[in-house]
């Protein structure tokens, strides 16, 4: 093209990946040189304006991404807020529910330590939270609390429960069990973290409870004088029927045959029905005085399998009855602490229970050791227990099951008598048991670690020892001339008491309260007093204490014989036997033949024991009982004080025995040759007579 009369090229070149050109005006001489020039230009124009591109883009792409991670961040952001609030809420409304807990709340680790607990707990046991930041629960709480603590950390899964006592005199049941978490690998295996307890202000129900069972008491106490003379009557009735009515009636009549029998047989029934009303109200008593604390317990050494076969035999016509089989599985067991009597109890129990509600097959008893526990099963194939009626067994008057289909026998309180005494042992009782799939009641009871703790001496059985010592001693006696003072409120119980009595031969005199009982025996000076309690004015309890204060009567045996049951009170005032209603006659004219062969002896006893307060305590308990006691401590004394005194009977304790010359040679010594010897065993349910 011309240009200003000048001919001139026009090269251009459009730009990759762009939508323009670059154009160059080139004279037409040089066109060639221009032409490269451009061209190369060209090129790194375009290379650059590429370059450029290919920078702006990544940066685009960068910059988005920055927005897509920002926006992101920010919903995470957003995200991580609304959970954190939720977290709150929920940790806020856990908070809340815990602090606003009417049951107090404890959480311990594994070490004992307190990582949490609620102000009802404060409450409770009267504690200043500042003061339950403490490193370990046993510088803030009692030691039933740790141990129940220890307890769910040894048996992880299992759940214990124990009263306690709180402050202003409340009462609280605990709840421990250990928390479980499962282990990472696989989850299938839990190990224990720490352990929960929970505590209930239980105060207003054991009030309510303890005016049903005070009221139940009484009634059973009032129960008792009637039933005392009704039963009384019937086996006195029984008795002349059988010994003097029955025998003389002689007759082929068929009529009167049939009437005599059934006239035996309503006497029979009379007397069953009346002994298992008697049982039915003794167990309403002896559960009313655990809960009092006022039963005497026998503690001592206990051989587990010689428990067990007295259970069995005292429950062997069940078995014979419904031709069910007995099972043994009883391994070799170590001694544990306990009172027989009361553990033979609950074993006769659960082994009578699992007869009652199994009609064919077997029942199985059986005894292993469990860590530092033996632990005791009975194990049925009956009827079986609904898991919601587990704990209702254990409770008072509970029984489970139709009440219109099965009807209830006993008074439901055989297992709660049973709960009582393995718990006072620092043991637990459990059922475990299916509907249709059989029972099995287990309790267990504490391992005695050896120590060299002195024993308790069973005064009841020693001061009976002696006194059939005295009787082996006196001579034979005259019932006829023997006289009993009757003392008793009740009419018809003197009147009981002076048949059964005058059948024995001897002379009954009757005062019908505690002055007339006084006067009567200060005039007449009988050989035996039989007192009852409660009576109008002057208890018994008063009466025996004036009596055994006065010169005149304070050789008089007394035997008190009420429906009353305190018979440390009776044996502290001094008191020679203590029997409850309704009467044993049989045990009851024992008991009156013993103390009247014993007379008014003075018999002087010697007690020798190196331990000074096991030594005093017997003597006081002797003298209480009417014997001349005197102590000594070593073999010096001993021998000063057996020549001195010349006692009819010495006591020593076993270990004495072993390294003592003097009471082995004692009997050598002038005037002592018929001195017997007492010795008191280790095991002191064993006592030896030389």
């Amino acid at each position: 093209m011309q240009l200003d009369n000048q001919w001139v090229y026009v090269a251009y070149a459009p730009i990759q990946k762009a939508k323009w050109s670059v154009a160059l005006v080139i004279p037409r001489e040089n066109l060639e040189q221009q032409l490269h020039a451009l061209n190369l230009l060209a090129s790194v124009v375009g290379t650059l304006l590429g370059l450029a591109t290919l920078v702006a883009l990544q940066r685009v792409r960068q910059l988005r991404e920055t927005r897509d991670r920002a926006i992101q961040e920010a919903l995470l952001n957003k995200q991580i807020a609304q959970t954190s609030t939720q977290l709150q809420d929920a940790l806020a409304y856990l908070s809340a529910i815990i602090d606003n807990l009417v049951d107090g709340l404890l959480v311990t680790d594994i070490t004992g330590k307190i990582t949490h607990c609620n102000p009802a707990l404060s409450k409770m046991f009267d504690i200043d939270s500042t003061n339950l930041a403490q490193p370990n629960c046993t510088a803030v709480f009692s030691q039933e609390i740790t141990d129940l603590i220890a307890q769910a950390q040894r048996h992880p899964g299992q759940v214990f429960t124990a009263e306690l006592a709180l402050n202003r005199g409340g009462i609280g049941k605990a709840v421990a069990t250990a928390i479980l978490k499962a282990e990472q690998s696989g989850g299938q295996r839990c190990s224990s973290i720490g352990s929960v307890i929970l505590i209930r202000d239980i105060t207003s129900e054991k009030e309510v409870d303890q005016m049903k069972t005070d009221f139940i008491s009484t009634v059973s106490h009032e129960l008792r004088t009637p039933l005392t003379s009704v039963l009384g009557f019937a086996k006195i009735i029984k008795k002349k029927l059988d010994e003097v009515v029955f025998p003389a009636v002689v007759s082929e009549d068929r009529k009167m045959q049939r009437t005599i029998r059934q006239v035996e047989d309503n006497i029979d029934i009379i007397v069953s029905e009346g002994m298992r009303l008697t049982s039915l109200i003794n167990d309403v008593l002896d559960i009313a005085k655990m809960e009092a604390g006022k039963v005497d317990w026998k503690m001592e050494l206990l051989d587990v399998g010689e428990v067990i076969e007295r259970a069995i035999a005292a429950t062997s016509a069940l078995f014979q009855a419904k031709n069910l089989e007995l099972i043994r599985q009883i391994e070799p067991l170590p001694k544990v602490m306990g009172d027989h009597d009361r553990i033979v109890q609950v074993v006769i129990n659960l082994i009578s229970n699992a007869v009652k509600f199994t009609d064919q097959g077997a029942v199985i008893c059986k005894a292993i050791r469990v860590e530092d526990d033996v632990c005791i099963s009975v194990i049925d194939s009956g009827t079986g227990i609904a898991a919601e009626d587990h704990e209702k067994v254990f409770e008072k008057f509970k029984q489970v099951g139709d009440t219109l289909t099965d009807k209830p026998t006993g008074t439901g309180l055989g297992l709660p008598i049973c709960k009582q005494i393995v718990e006072h042992h620092k043991g637990r009782i459990w059922v475990e048991s299916e509907l249709g799939k059989g029972s099995t009641f287990s309790f267990t009871l504490p391992i005695q670690i050896e120590s060299n703790q002195v024993q308790k001496i069973d005064f009841s059985t020693l001061v009976q020892q002696l006194r059939e010592q005295v009787i082996h001693q006196d001579s034979e006696f005259h019932r006829s001339h023997k006289t009993i003072l009757v003392v008793d409120d009740e009419a018809p119980i003197r009147e009981l008491l002076r048949q059964n009595l005058e059948a024995e031969d001897y002379q009954i005199l009757e005062a019908k309260d505690g002055r007339e009982a006084v006067a009567i025996a200060k005039q007449h000076k009988p050989h035996l007093i039989i007192l009852d309690v409660m009576m109008p004015d002057m208890s018994g309890f008063d009466v025996a204490a004036v009596l055994k204060n006065d010169p005149q009567t304070m050789g008089v045996p007394i035997i008190i014989l009420s429906i009353v049951d305190d018979k440390e009170r009776g044996l502290q005032i001094g008191v020679d036997r203590y029997l409850t209603k309704p009467i044993n006659a049989e045990l009851l004219l024992q008991e009156v033949d013993s103390l009247i062969a014993q007379g008014n002896s003075r018999r002087k006893v010697l007690v020798v024991d190196e331990n000074e307060l096991a030594t005093k305590t017997l003597v006081e308990v002797l003298q209480a009982q009417g014997f001349t006691a005197i102590e000594a401590s070593n073999d010096a004394e001993l021998i000063e004080k057996a020549l001195s005194t010349q006692p009819d009977t010495v006591i020593a304790n076993a270990k004495f025995w072993e390294h003592s010359t003097a009471v082995k040679t004692l009997k050598f010594e002038k005037g002592l040759e018929n001195v017997f010897l007492l010795l008191i065993a280790d095991n002191q349910s064993d006592s030896t007579l030389l």
